[in-house]
């Protein structure tokens, strides 16, 4: 019984503790802090939600694929450099397949 009374406890203070945790990625829609982030947050979510972004895990190679994808079929204007290379450099160090 102790110890469902110490979880419930932990549980309370993590909650508490949670939004200001947090509140670095809600601002970002769940971008994770980073160089480029910036960047990252205005062009991905001019078209739809940066969640959507953050929850992918690619390697770069794949992530460069995905952005001549949506140049080629959704109709993305292209990122010019060197705003581009910035915007890989983000998605391939904290959105890889690797985290």
């Amino acid at each position: 019984m102790r110890s469902v009374f110490a979880a419930a406890g932990f549980a309370a203070l993590t909650a508490l503790a949670a939004p200001s945790a947090l509140a670095q990625y809600d601002d970002y829609d769940g971008l994770p802090p980073g160089e480029n982030r910036d960047l990252v947050f205005a062009y991905c979510g001019a078209c739809h939600s940066n969640r959507i972004v953050a929850q992918q895990g690619l390697s770069r190679e794949r992530w460069d694929d995905l952005l001549v994808w949506m140049v080629d079929e959704q109709g993305m204007y292209p990122i010019d450099e060197p705003d581009r290379t910035q915007v890989l450099d983000y998605l391939s160090t904290y959105l890889s397949e690797d985290r």
